[in-house]
């Protein structure tokens, strides 16, 4: 199957993987299980470690059956880390629903849905990230429209050469009150956690921006160089993950 990905090619759903398909109990009850999870949550999908891409940004659950069958395993050797695993045995036993003597076949569906509550807590926390990360990104589209506006020109402009004319001034002047503004209008967004630091970091870029748009008015080579290579550095990291 294909993970399905939004228009800036960020997957669109957590995934869950199960271990592989094969004629163990342990294998089905997982099985089971994320279908149940996977039927009653629209914002996962299930696939295989060779549907997930390598270097992916999603977000996945591996579920591993047993030590023999892991999911996560394979998911690593695919050169891709989850974002979280899952042991049925380990969740079973914390149950005490793996019992000396019992033959799991006779209770698999009573042992599926144990797992399957085992795997909802585990995604609780996946999927509130993934949930800020798109309320992150809507409230980022108009803001990187904006910014978009003021960077484009911003580099379309020729290095300084001695104080420019007064109604040059007067238009790059304008382009350091946006990137002000800017800045002011990032203590309204709230990033997801792990991406404080680059929100941050653009940030303080806006304020690189105008530091350079004020050297270049004053006809100061050498600061406008500065602040805008440090604005370049600074607005990379998130750039990266939204763009």
């Amino acid at each position: 199957m294909a993970v399905s990905r939004d228009e800036t090619g960020q997957a669109s759903a957590a995934i869950l993987v199960p271990c592989a398909e094969t004629d163990r109990v342990g294998c089905e009850i997982v099985r089971r299980a994320v279908g149940i999870v996977a039927s009653e949550t629209p914002e996962v999908v299930v696939a295989s470690p060779e549907d997930c891409e390598r270097g992916t940004r999603a977000f996945i659950v591996a579920v591993d059956a047993s030590r023999a069958c892991q999911a996560s395993e394979d998911l690593r050797e695919n050169g891709i880390k989850p974002s979280a695993v899952v042991s049925a045995p380990e969740v079973l036993a914390k149950l005490g629903l793996l019992r000396p003597g019992v033959d799991p076949r006779q209770c698999m569906d009573e042992l599926a849905r144990a797992l399957a509550e085992g795997i909802r807590r585990s995604l609780d926390q996946v999927l509130e990230e993934l949930r800020e990360r798109h309320r992150y990104r809507e409230q980022m589209a108009p803001v990187l429209e904006r910014f978009q506006g003021i960077w484009s020109r911003v580099e379309a402009l020729a290095p300084p050469n001695g104080v420019p004319a007064a109604s040059d001034g007067l238009r790059v002047e304008l382009l350091a009150k946006r990137s002000r503004n800017l800045f002011v209008k990032f203590d309204e967004i709230v990033p997801p956690a792990a991406w404080a630091e680059p929100h941050d970091l653009f940030q303080d870029a806006l304020l690189c921006i105008a530091y350079a748009c004020e050297g270049w008015i004053a006809g100061d080579a050498a600061r406008w160089e500065q602040n805008l290579e440090k604005a370049r550095l600074q607005i990379r990291p998130l750039l990266r993950r939204l763009v």
